[in-house]
């Protein structure tokens, strides 16, 4: 059994409840959950009405529970009424969120991106942290302007300087990381193998269906946000098939906090520069429908910032259909025809979800051999920036390539080509 310290009791109020999810975010963080309490009014002194209050106090010490965690977040004032009447430390999915993120950022910038989300979280709650340093006073001991700042106050002052001095600091270095990672986009968005973006709601499986399409060793554990950072993988075609590069991403989630948008700026270019979007979720989850409505809204927001170029295209995958039963499956079918049902950790329905990529990629890209004279060469440069390049010789009338590029980019060259390949 956990040490009760471990033990949290889960707490909701309002219209939009998902204890399911929240739950889960407490075990990524190793915490047992004991208990969940919920009503369908939110309180806007409490969060919980007082009654529900007292009956939440009672199951805290029944359960030997050590933390109250809330499905929303909480003003500074909600939490301090919540956790005095308890007695039990509070804290509310933002921060719940804001640290799983920061156990699972491994680069420099997630790092930067946790951190600024954590202080832009703190900085007005300092009072809240800290209420017996607010109230010492101070010489004249009224409001007037005669009155001095005590000791607590200025702590509290000087706590909120070095925040937002810390803040601007990291704003500088992530605009300086942001403008070398646009740069390094446009180098990848204009050449190389097709792009496909694992994306949709966390815990979907995407990443063990990136094992299965790549070969790929990451860790597949069933946690929130194992997957903090993208990952990406070449998949290899063979024969007339092209490669194609396949990402990972960090999953979607219900009430994402405003400050960790940023914390998904890796993914979001993922997905924006892709030219195949994946679509997964979990087909076993009792919400699945409003998972795929969250990872649909999410991506349209997100196109929507692009800059007009063209929307990749996109495939419906239900995963972890082993886990669903027979009647399960044929309602899918029925409901989603366009979807693909598969189940990585079987293999089931990979190789459909791969077929239905190639496809889909042979709607966009085509594999050609062009013949480029010698006095036109600036051409093969081009190509080399724009194509994939699968071989390439000289030969007395010119330089001979095998390469795939977008359709709309093909006919461009249709007056250098030898022959189709087949896609």
């Amino acid at each position: 059994m956990e040490e009760p310290a471990n033990r949290a009791v889960l707490v909701a109020s309002g219209e939009d409840r998902h204890l399911d999810e929240l739950g889960r975010l407490a075990e990524t963080l190793g915490l047992e959950v004991a208990g969940t309490l919920e009503q369908t009014r939110r309180d806007g002194v409490g969060y919980l009405g007082r009654g529900k209050r007292e009956e939440l106090r009672d199951l805290v010490r029944k359960l030997g529970a050590s933390f109250v965690l809330a499905d929303d977040e909480l003003s500074a004032s909600q939490a301090r009424v919540l956790e005095r009447d308890a007695g039990a430390t509070v804290v509310d999915r933002t921060e719940l969120i804001i640290r799983i993120f920061e156990a699972h950022a491994r680069d420099a910038a997630s790092r930067l991106q946790v951190e600024l989300a954590d202080l832009e979280y703190r900085l007005p709650r300092l009072k809240g942290r800290n209420p017996e340093l607010s109230r010492l006073a101070g010489g004249g001991g009224g409001g007037g302007r005669g009155a001095t700042r005590g000791p607590g106050e200025q702590q509290l002052e000087y706590d909120r300087r070095d925040i937002r001095e810390r803040i601007s600091v990291i704003r500088r270095k992530l605009r300086t990381e942001e403008a070398s990672r646009a740069v390094r986009g446009a180098r990848l968005r204009s050449g190389g193998p097709p792009k496909v973006a694992l994306v949709g709601y966390t815990n979907a499986g995407k990443t063990t269906i990136l094992n299965r399409l790549s070969g790929a060793g990451k860790s597949t554990r069933d946690w929130l946000f194992e997957t903090l950072e993208t990952t990406t993988r070449l998949v290899e075609g063979g024969g007339s098939r092209p490669d194609f590069v396949v990402t990972d991403t960090v999953g979607f989630i219900r009430k994402l906090p405003t400050q960790l948008v940023h914390s998904f700026a890796s993914t979001l270019e993922a997905a924006r520069d892709a030219d195949v979007l994946v679509i997964c979720a979990d087909a076993s989850s009792p919400e699945l429908e409003e998972e795929v409505r969250v990872a649909r809204e999410t991506l349209r927001e997100l196109l929507q910032t692009a800059d007009g170029s063209r929307a990749p295209a996109e495939i419906l995958c239900f995963n972890k259909v082993d886990l669903i039963p027979h009647h399960r499956v044929v309602h899918l079918r029925n409901r989603h025809p366009d979807a693909v049902l598969t189940s990585a950790l079987s293999g089931e329905g990979c190789e459909a979800l791969l077929e239905r990529i190639y496809e889909t990629i042979a709607g966009m890209w085509e594999r050609v051999e062009l013949l480029v004279p010698h006095e036109e060469y600036a051409i093969v440069s081009r190509l080399h920036g724009r194509a994939e390049v699968h071989s390439r010789r000289h030969t007395e009338r010119g330089v001979l390539m095998e390469v795939t590029l977008p359709r709309e980019d093909a006919a461009r060259y249709e007056g250098y080509r030898v022959a189709a390949a087949s896609t």
